[in-house]
């Protein structure tokens, strides 16, 4: 890939979080658009699952297909076992994050009064809503997805 296909396709990634910022947070849109552009949304991460999935067992495949049958067993128990701890590891998240929730609520707090919890020293973490944790999530989610691209890309 030359530098200046990878520009342009830096700049449409770039464009797409420039535009997508702003108009996620346009409370007037109406509901068509919003399911649109989630449509939209979940159409790319679709074909991200996909890449990566592809990526994966492309080797599981060449080896099975050579009839390698050592390698093929060590590829697709690392495949397996890959994706059962990024699943289990999702479900960790959000145990953690549940967790973490039900530890910073107080049920006493209200006009006049206090609970002792209010005046407990709170991480980042804990201010974060449920939206936010989502964001952490699908934002760590991306930065180990462009961590393994760029594992793939240098070899």
């Amino acid at each position: 890939m030359s530098t200046t296909q990878v520009l342009i396709l830096g700049a449409i990634a770039g464009a797409t979080i420039f535009i997508g910022l702003p108009v996620g947070r346009i409370r007037g849109m109406n509901a068509p658009t919003r399911a649109g552009l989630s449509a939209l949304a979940t159409g790319i991460l679709v074909f991200l699952l996909w890449d990566v999935l592809s990526g994966a067992v492309d080797p599981i495949e060449t080896a099975l297909d050579e009839r390698h049958w050592g390698r093929f067993s060590w590829l697709a128990a690392l495949g397996v076992a890959g994706f059962a701890l990024g699943l289990m590891s999702l479900v960790y998240y959000a145990e953690w994050m549940r967790k973490r929730s039900q530890r910073r609520a107080s049920s006493l707090v209200g006009p006049g009064a206090a609970a002792a919890d209010e005046f407990e020293r709170r991480s980042w973490l804990d201010t974060l809503t449920p939206g936010m944790q989502l964001a952490l999530l699908i934002a760590v989610g991306i930065g180990v997805h462009n961590f393994g691209e760029g594992l793939r890309r240098t070899r």
